[in-house]
C-alpha cells in the first residue's frame, strides 16, 4: 500500500483492491447493526452522512483513522472494523442493486474474517450468491430465506448486526433510482472517492498486538468452546488430517460453522447459545474414543508419575500398565467436566475422522431424533416430551441425553456409543435390526457394572466386538464365541436365547419379559422358573414362558410387592422365605429381627439367591394358575405352625403396622413384633410402637 495514499486518505475501495481485510478474532462482533435505541441513533447517523456526501457533487467525509498491520497483502484492522463493515455491506448493496455484483465479485470475496468461521462463509455466499435470493418483505428476510442461508448463522451476533444494517441501508436508498444508485457506486470505486479514512500500520506508531488488545477494553472474551474451536483447527493444521484436495465445504472448519452448528441448534439452551452442547459432544465422543482405541499423545512426565504412583501402590507399572491408568485418568477428567476436553484428546487422525463420522452421521436423516421401536430403556433415556428451551420440546432420546444432562451416566454413555455404531456401521437403515441391536445392548449395560472408567472402558471393547454382527444382532449371537471377558453373565445370557429354536417366532415374548421393570432384559430366572433347560434347548415352552412374564407384570411392576404377595409367600414351603434377611437383632424385644421383602430390588436379588428362589418361583408358578387370594383362603395352615404366621396369612390388614416389612421374630417361634420403621429404640416407648402378634 502506499505510504502516500494511505496518509492522505483511502477509499473502501481501494483499500481491499490492494489488499486482503481480514478481520481478527480479537475483534468484538459487529456492533453497528445492534438493535438498540441507541445503536439505532448511531447507525441511521453514519448512513445519513455517507448517503448525503454520496448525493453531493463536492462534498467529502473522512472516517478518521482505520490501524491495523499487512503483512502478505493481508490487512488485519485492529481499529476501524465496524467502519470497515458498514463500507463493505453498502457496496455490496450498491453492487447488488446496479448489476455490478457479478463482475465485482473477486474485490468483495477478500473482505474475510480470520477465525469466526460462520462470519467468514456469510460474507462469502453473500458475494458469490447475492443475486440469489428467498422471499421476504425486508432484505434481512429474503437474505435469510435463500437456499445457502443456514439458519445456525442467525445466532451469529455478527451476522445478525449485518441483516440489520442491510435492512436500514435499503430503507434508506429503496426509493433511489437506479441512475442515482450507479453514481454511488461509480463514486465510491474512483481514484478519488468522497468516503475516506486513514490508515496506520501499528508497527509505524509501535504498538504490538498484545498492547493494542490491552488497550482495547471492548473486545469480547471466547468462550470455552470458541477456544477449543480456534486450537482444534490449528491442531488439524499441523497434524495436516485434511487434504488440501478436500473441498472447502468439506473441511472442519466450514462444517462447525454451518451443518454441525444446525445440529445442535435445534438443542440450544435458552441463553440462545450451543457452546456447551457442542462441548459436552466433543467431550463425549473423545471418551468413547480413549475407551475403544487406546490412544494417546505420549508425555515422559505424565509416563513417570504414573509409573511411580503404582509402584507406590504395588501394582504392574509395564508400559501397558502406564498407558491404561493415563487413558482411565483422561477419561474420568472429561467425564467429570466436559469442559476440559483438548485439541489433544484426538491424538490421531483416527480419533479426528471419529469425531466428524460422529458429527456427520447425526447432521444426516433427523438422526439426532431417533428412537428404537416398542423398547424401553428405562432411566437411561425416558420416553416424554422434554423442554429444550422455551421455544422448543422433542421426544426425549439418546442424543438428547447425551448433550443435554449435566449428569449423563457411563451406562447412558455406553448406551449412546451403541447407538452410534449402528448409524455409522449399518449399510442401510432398519428400524427392526436397529431396535434389536439396542435391546441386546441395553440387557448387557442395565445388567453390568459400570461405573468407573475401567468397567466403561470393558464395556465399550465388548460392544465393539458385538459391533460386528450390527445388521443383525441375535443371528450373530447364535453363531459366534465372544472373546470379551465383560459382563459375561449377561452376554451368556443374550446367547442363550438367541439359541432358541425358531426365535423369529418365538422372540415377542422373550422381548416383553425382558421389558418389565422387574427383569430389566435378565430373564434367567424366569427360564429357571419354566424349568427351561439351557443344555436342553427343546425345553423351552413359548405358553409357560408367557404365563410367568403376565404374573411378573402384574404382580412385580412397581417399586414394591404388595403385603397379599408377601402373604402368599408365608404359604410357600416352610414358609420362611424370610430368613433369607438375619444380619440384624432388635434389642427393644430381644428378638432376631428378619426382613419380609423391603422393596422390588430386594426381591431382585432374592430371585438370583440359589437358597431362597424356590420360594418366589413356587409362587409365581401357582400364581399362573390361581389368584393370591384363592392362594392364600384354598392354604391348608400345618398343625405345627406358629399361631402368628397363621394370622398373617389370614388377617389381611396385619402387615399394615410393619410400614417398612420388619418384623422380629422370637427364638422360639412363639411370637412376632410388627415393626414399623426400620429401627426402633430400645426403650419402653420402642417396644409400644411395634405390635406384637401371638
Amino acid at each position: 500500500m502506499s505510504e502516500n495514499i494511505a496518509e492522505n486518505g483511502i477509499g473502501f475501495w481501494q483499500l481491499i483492491t490492494n489488499d486482503k481485510i481480514e478481520i481478527p478474532i480479537i475483534q468484538r462482533d459487529y456492533a453497528q447493526g445492534r438493535d438498540d435505541k441507541k445503536t439505532e441513533k448511531i447507525r441511521n447517523g453514519f448512513l445519513s452522512s455517507i448517503i448525503e456526501t454520496l448525493e453531493s457533487p463536492n462534498n467529502s467525509l473522512e472516517l478518521d483513522f482505520v490501524y491495523g498491520n499487512v503483512e502478505s497483502n493481508v490487512l488485519q484492522p485492529l481499529d476501524g472494523q465496524q467502519r470497515l463493515t458498514t463500507l463493505f455491506l453498502l457496496h455490496w448493496y450498491l453492487m447488488s442493486k446496479t448489476d455490478r455484483l457479478s463482475e465485482n465479485k473477486s474485490t468483495l470475496l477478500k473482505f474475510t474474517y480470520e477465525t469466526r468461521i460462520s462470519s467468514r462463509e456469510f460474507c462469502n455466499e453473500l458475494v458469490e450468491k447475492g443475486d440469489n435470493l428467498g422471499e421476504g418483505t425486508k432484505l434481512n428476510e429474503k437474505i435469510s430465506d435463500s437456499k445457502w442461508f443456514f439458519l445456525s448463522w442467525k445466532k451469529d451476533p455478527t451476522i445478525k448486526a449485518m441483516l440489520t444494517m442491510l435492512d436500514a441501508i435499503e430503507e434508506k436508498l429503496k426509493d433511489k433510482k437506479k441512475e442515482e444508485l450507479i453514481s454511488y457506486i461509480d463514486k465510491l470505486i474512483s481514484e478519488n472517492p468522497p468516503v475516506t479514512f486513514h490508515f496506520k500500520e501499528l508497527k509505524d506508531i509501535g504498538l504490538t498486538d498484545d498492547l493494542y488488545i490491552k488497550m482495547n477494553a471492548r473486545g469480547v472474551p471466547l468462550t470455552d468452546f470458541e477456544n477449543f474451536k480456534a486450537r482444534f483447527e490449528k491442531h488439524i493444521e499441523d497434524n495436516k488430517w485434511e487434504s488440501n484436495e478436500l473441498k472447502p465445504t468439506e473441511k472442519f472448519s466450514h462444517k462447525v460453522d454451518t451443518i454441525w452448528t444446525d445440529l445442535f441448534w435445534k438443542h440450544r439452551g435458552n441463553d440462545n447459545l450451543i457452546d456447551d452442547e457442542f462441548i459436552k459432544f466433543i467431550a463425549g465422543i473423545a471418551i468413547n474414543n480413549y475407551a475403544q482405541n487406546k490412544e494417546i499423545i505420549e508425555n515422559e512426565n505424565e509416563i513417570q508419575e504414573i509409573k511411580k504412583l503404582l509402584q507406590e501402590r504395588k501394582k504392574t507399572n509395564t508400559s501397558e500398565a502406564i498407558k491404561n491408568e493415563i487413558i482411565e485418568r483422561k477419561i474420568q477428567q472429561l467425564f467429570n467436566n466436559p469442559n476440559e476436553v483438548n485439541p489433544k484428546d484426538f491424538p490421531t487422525k483416527i480419533a479426528f475422522d471419529y469425531l466428524t463420522s460422529c458429527l456427520d452421521i447425526y447432521s444426516k436423516n433427523k438422526n439426532d431424533e431417533i428412537l428404537p421401536a416398542d423398547l424401553t430403556l428405562w432411566d437411561y433415556c425416558k420416553k416424554e416430551i422434554v423442554n429444550i428451551n422455551r421455544d422448543t420440546k422433542v421426544t426425549n432420546n439418546l442424543f438428547v441425553e447425551f448433550v443435554k444432562n449435566s449428569e449423563t451416566t457411563y451406562k447412558q454413555r455406553v448406551l449412546f456409543f451403541s447407538q452410534t455404531l449402528y448409524l455409522l456401521n449399518s449399510k442401510e437403515f432398519s428400524q427392526e435390526n436397529f431396535s434389536e441391536w439396542i435391546r441386546v445392548t441395553r440387557n448387557i449395560i442395565q445388567n453390568a457394572s459400570i461405573d468407573s472408567a475401567s468397567g466403561f472402558i470393558g464395556a465399550i471393547n465388548l460392544i465393539k466386538e458385538l459391533s460386528n454382527g450390527i445388521e443383525n444382532i441375535y443371528k450373530y449371537l447364535s453363531q459366534n464365541k465372544i472373546e470379551s471377558s465383560f459382563a459375561s453373565n449377561q452376554t451368556s445370557e443374550e446367547k442363550l436365547k438367541a439359541s432358541i429354536n425358531n426365535f423369529n417366532d418365538i422372540k415377542n415374548v422373550i422381548f416383553s419379559t425382558e421389558d418389565t421393570n422387574f427383569c430389566k432384559g435378565r430373564i434367567s430366572f424366569a427360564l429357571d422358573c419354566i424349568e427351561f433347560d439351557k443344555n436342553n434347548i427343546e425345553s423351552f415352552s413359548y405358553e409357560k414362558l408367557q404365563e410367568i412374564q403376565k404374573v411378573i407384570k402384574n404382580h412385580l411392576n412397581g417399586n414394591d410387592v404388595s403385603n397379599d404377595f408377601r402373604r402368599g409367600l408365608f404359604t410357600i414351603y416352610d414358609n420362611k422365605f424370610y430368613d433369607y434377611w438375619s444380619t440384624s437383632y432388635l434389642y427393644a424385644v430381644e428378638a432376631p429381627k428378619r426382613c419380609m421383602i423391603a422393596h422390588i430390588n430386594d426381591l431382585y436379588n432374592y430371585a438370583y439367591n440359589n437358597n431362597y428362589k424356590k420360594y418366589l418361583f413356587d409362587l409365581l408358578r401357582k400364581l399362573t394358575v390361581d389368584n393370591l387370594e384363592t392362594i392364600i383362603s384354598n392354604y391348608e395352615i400345618p398343625n405345627d405352625m406358629p399361631n402368628w404366621k397363621k394370622r398373617i396369612i389370614k388377617e389381611q390388614n396385619l402387615l399394615n403396622h410393619s410400614i417398612q416389612h420388619y418384623m422380629a421374630i422370637k427364638d422360639d417361634q412363639s411370637c412376632c413384633w410388627l415393626i414399623p420403621q426400620s429401627k426402633v429404640a430400645n426403650s419402653k416407648d420402642g417396644v409400644d410402637k411395634c405390635k406384637l402378634i401371638k
